[in-house]
């Protein structure tokens, strides 16, 4: 029998402990694999893929995130504040993540690897831009720096956690990572919406948060940990047949869903947007400047997972190279930007170049301003968001140098 885990000493009751536990039984059960149907595209909406329906999803949301607001309440009561203290913030996670398995053995790395455990919400995800390398967390501090991103899948945040836990987990064997990481991963499942994506944030915050989100590679970084917990190799082979299980079944349906939101322009597919709606799985619109549209930037990040796939179905097959295509179509020969100018400068030595955002059926470069406006130069931008947004990539050439390989054994069929 499980019992109630405990995390910044404070015990998770047992209703929420059973909720995250049926989450990864649920998504372990046989018979939830979704077939995915080229034909339905982002013009249809899903049919429930699911075990659990809409308002079933709704009702854990408010429950997690009531949970984590008690907690904080409750530490906050003890220690007679009203106001929780902000952690230090930073623009990641206030160290290099990318370090050798030996690194977490060290006493800097264990050091960190404490901070990280400490700022685990009750939920049991964790907050994007705030330092993880400064200090433990205290009672009575937020988890993290931002009131809508606590926890979060943006930036990172969450799908960085859960990696660095399994290499700590390889390379000192303490139990406390194991459980850290269960309990992220079942956030994860749980965060994942009937028809395969995910929000933003989870529990829900609302507002465009709530769009299942391709924006900064997060639909990606999920699907990343999801299919490492399913191979169980290299750091992953603590994980328990069931978390296996649950992996290969929410991946499934993870991949249905990226198949049904390909947006289809005159019949034909090309890529996705970065943010579509979570029940109609249309293309939204997120913040001011960034508008409903076709997005080379995030699309470039999944159809690089999707050529690193195992034995891909005709189906993927099919999308691989329509979005290839796409890009091919979409590029922007001889020319170069520098962050902030007013218009494309002539370099015919530059490698091609992509609008970040392109209009859905004329597939013009489009671009928009914190007044909402939209525009079809760069130079109508405000300098503000000229300089503050990354308006043009060369991202896709290095994913079409991989396609090109890829596609010689991956033939339309």
């Amino acid at each position: 029998m499980l019992s109630p885990l405990t995390v910044n000493t404070v015990r998770i009751p047992n209703k929420t402990l059973l909720v995250l536990t049926l989450s990864l039984l649920i998504a372990a059960a046989p018979g939830v694999m979704a077939t995915s149907v080229i034909e339905k595209t982002a013009a249809t909406p899903l049919a429930e893929s699911s075990p659990i329906g809409w308002d079933a999803y709704y009702a854990i949301s408010k429950s997690l995130h009531e949970k984590d607001e008690a907690v904080i309440a409750a530490e906050l009561t003890k220690l007679n504040k009203k106001t929780a203290e902000l952690p230090a913030a930073t623009k990641e996670f206030g160290f290099e993540i990318n370090q050798p398995i030996e690194w977490f053995a060290s006493a800097e790395g264990k050091r960190v690897m404490d901070i990280i455990l400490s700022f685990q919400t009750p939920s049991g995800g964790w907050s994007k831009r705030t330092d993880m390398a400064k200090a433990l967390r205290q009672p009575g501090q937020a988890f993290g720096t931002e009131e809508d991103y606590v926890p979060t899948f943006d930036n990172g945040a969450t799908s960085t956690q859960l990696l660095l836990l399994a290499k700590a987990h390889k390379a000192t064997g303490d139990t406390r990572y194991a459980d850290a990481f269960a309990r992220g991963l079942a956030l994860v499942l749980t965060a994942q919406y009937p028809n395969g994506g995910w929000p933003q944030s989870f529990p829900l915050r609302g507002s465009y948060h709530d769009h299942i989100t391709y924006n900064d590679a997060l639909m990606r970084d999920l699907m990343l940990v999801l299919n490492n917990v399913a191979h169980a190799k290299n750091e992953f082979t603590f994980v328990s047949k069931a978390q296996q299980q649950a992996a290969r079944n929410s991946l499934a349906r993870a991949l249905d869903c990226v198949i049904k939101t390909q947006v289809v322009v005159d019949g034909k597919l090309t890529v996705w947007g970065a943010q579509h709606d979570a029940k109609t799985l249309q293309p939204a619109k997120a913040r001011a400047y960034e508008m409903i549209s076709l997005t080379s930037s995030e699309s470039v990040w999944m159809l690089d997972f999707l050529m690193d796939l195992d034995n891909p179905s005709e189906v993927i097959v099919k999308s691989v190279h329509a979005a290839a295509s796409w890009y091919e179509r979409s590029k922007i020969t001889g020319k170069t930007w520098v962050r902030g100018a007013v218009s494309l400068d002539d370099d015919k030595n530059a490698p091609p170049l992509w609008a970040r955002f392109y209009e859905i059926g004329t597939n013009k470069p489009v671009f928009g301003d914190r007044d909402d406006s939209i525009h079809y130069a760069i130079g109508e931008v405000s300098e503000e968001r000229r300089l503050g947004y990354a308006w043009y990539t060369t991202a896709p050439n290095k994913v079409l140098e991989k396609y090109a390989r890829w596609a010689k054994s991956h033939p339309l069929k």
